[in-house]
């Protein structure tokens, strides 16, 4: 890897490194989140660190261009990422669902109470 495009990829993950943090600090993004998003970005500083990783993983597997490791663990990443956000909205869907079902019935005791009182 070029010495040149190493120190540009480390300067582009440090900052956003220092943006995780700003979102995280300002309570924008949620700790569970960002400590997805931060252990990413330490994968990505060891392997521009050392490039040489990606072609000994890539032997492993049995992928003959270095390039097309990175595609494969790109994509691995993009789905596990895609998971963890739906898992996330189902979640947040159940709560939901959860939440109106006992608004519903609080109405309807404070509908009984005034009924009650009413009377």
């Amino acid at each position: 890897m070029n010495t040149i495009l190493q120190i540009f990829l480390i300067i582009c993950l440090l900052l956003f490194f220092a943006l995780i943090l700003r979102y995280s600090a300002k309570k924008r993004l949620n700790l569970k989140y960002a400590l997805v998003w931060l252990g990413s970005v330490f994968g990505m500083l060891i392997i521009t660190v050392f490039p040489q990783i990606v072609d000994a993983v890539g032997y492993i597997v049995g992928i003959a261009a270095p390039v097309n490791t990175v595609f494969l663990f790109s994509g691995m990443f993009m789905v596990m990422i895609l998971m963890s956000l739906t898992f996330i909205v189902s979640h947040m869907n159940s709560r939901i669902y959860k939440m109106a079902q006992a608004i519903a019935l609080l109405e309807k005791q404070v509908r009984e109470f005034n009924k009650e009182k009413g009377e």
